[in-house]
């Protein structure tokens, strides 16, 4: 018998979220899974963070189980009408079946706002990355392409509403 899928909900980040958002992203198979191994320094980081919050263009949103963060997923409009997303579990939460649950809701929020409707989702996974290609063709993105992405062979996949 199989499991029920975890209720992850997300709400949008917050400037508060700053150092879980960061602790995460330095995480060491974070880091080693995105295109750049470099590790994010704080003020880079509380930069970013300022102008993600504060632009237009993107949706970043905590994910929650029972109202402990266990992730993050972001989206960001781009220039050709489509929104590139990614995505990171807590690496406290990994193995536990939460990335489809996170992605899930967190496309189920970006489609639900306005400024998003309708936009084609789109992501870029490193080759090499087998379990963020299986997450996000398991939520139902398809292949568009293969190519390089900053220097790294690439994955491009996308989601239409």
């Amino acid at each position: 018998m199989t499991e029920p899928a975890p209720e992850v909900t997300v709400r949008p980040a917050r400037t508060e979220d700053a150092d879980l958002l960061l602790a995460w992203a330095n995480d060491p198979v974070t880091r080693a899974a995105s295109f750049s191994s470099a590790v994010i320094d704080r003020p880079d980081h509380l930069r970013w963070l300022a102008e993600r919050l504060a632009s237009p263009r993107t949706r970043l949103y905590v994910g929650e189980l029972d109202g402990v963060p266990v992730g993050q997923v972001r989206f960001d409009l781009g220039p050709d009408g489509t929104a590139g997303g990614g995505i990171s579990v807590a690496p406290a939460m990994r193995g536990r079946g939460l990335g489809r649950a996170l992605l899930r809701a967190g496309v189920t929020a970006i489609w639900a706002d306005p400024a998003f409707a309708g936009v084609t989702l789109v992501a870029r996974v490193r080759v090499d990355n087998a379990r963020s290609l299986r997450l996000f063709e398991g939520v139902g993105f398809r292949h568009r392409s293969t190519g390089t992405c900053d220097g790294a062979p690439c994955v491009t996949l996308e989601l239409a509403p």
